[in-house]
C-alpha cells in the first residue's frame, strides 16, 4: 500500500492525480461512463443533423437521382440491400413528409445536443433530464424495430436502455 501512495504522490506532483491510482484507493469514486454517454448524445445530434439537412436541402430534387448519386459518392454498391432500401424509401417520400422528417430531425438533434451540453456541463437537473428525454424515445425506438429490426436499431436501443440504467444508478456522478 505504502507504494501505491508514493505513486500518487509522485502523480499529484506532476499535476495532478492519476486517475488509475485514485481509483485504486479504498473509498474512491469509480471511472465515470459519462464522456462516453456525452459522446453518444453528439454523435445522434450531429447524425440526426445531417440527416435534416439532407432531407430539406434535397426536397426539390428527384429522390432516386439523390439516393445514387450518395451511393456512387460513397462506393456503395447499388446492387446491396442497404442501397435498395435507401432507394425504396427515398421514393416512397413525398415534398410534404420530407420536410415533416426534417424539421423532426432538427427537434430530435437539438433534444440530444440539450442532453449532451447539460451533461458536459454537469448541471445538476441533466441527469434526470437525459433520463427522461431517453425514456420517452424507447417506446418509438422498439416501435421501429417491431416495424423493422436491423442491427443498428437494435445496437441504438441497448445503448439507450445502457445509458438510462447508468445514470439511473450512479447518482453520484454529477453531484
Amino acid at each position: 500500500m505504502s507504494r501505491l501512495r508514493s505513486r500518487i504522490a509522485r502523480e499529484r506532483r506532476r499535476g495532478g492525480p492519476h486517475l488509475a491510482c485514485v481509483n485504486m484507493m479504498p473509498g474512491r469514486r469509480r471511472p465515470s461512463l459519462l464522456p462516453w454517454i456525452i459522446a453518444f448524445k453528439i454523435f445522434k445530434a450531429l447524425a440526426l443533423t445531417l440527416a435534416g439537412v439532407t432531407l430539406l436541402a434535397t426536397r426539390h430534387q428527384d429522390p432516386a437521382d439523390v439516393v445514387i448519386r450518395a451511393a456512387l459518392a460513397v462506393h456503395l454498391p447499388l446492387s446491396s440491400e442497404l442501397f435498395a432500401r435507401a432507394f425504396r424509401f427515398a421514393t416512397s417520400l413525398s415534398l410534404g413528409k420530407q420536410i415533416a422528417l426534417g424539421i423532426t430531425a432538427f427537434a430530435y438533434a437539438a433534444l440530444m445536443s440539450a442532453e449532451g451540453i447539460a451533461l458536459y456541463l454537469r448541471k445538476p437537473w441533466a441527469r434526470w433530464f437525459t433520463i427522461g428525454a431517453t425514456i420517452s424515445l424507447i417506446p418509438i425506438e422498439l416501435y421501429e424495430i417491431f416495424r423493422d429490426a436491423t442491427p443498428v436499431r437494435i445496437l441504438v436501443l441497448l445503448l439507450n436502455i445502457a445509458v438510462v440504467v447508468y445514470l439511473w444508478l450512479r447518482k453520484d456522478i454529477l453531484e
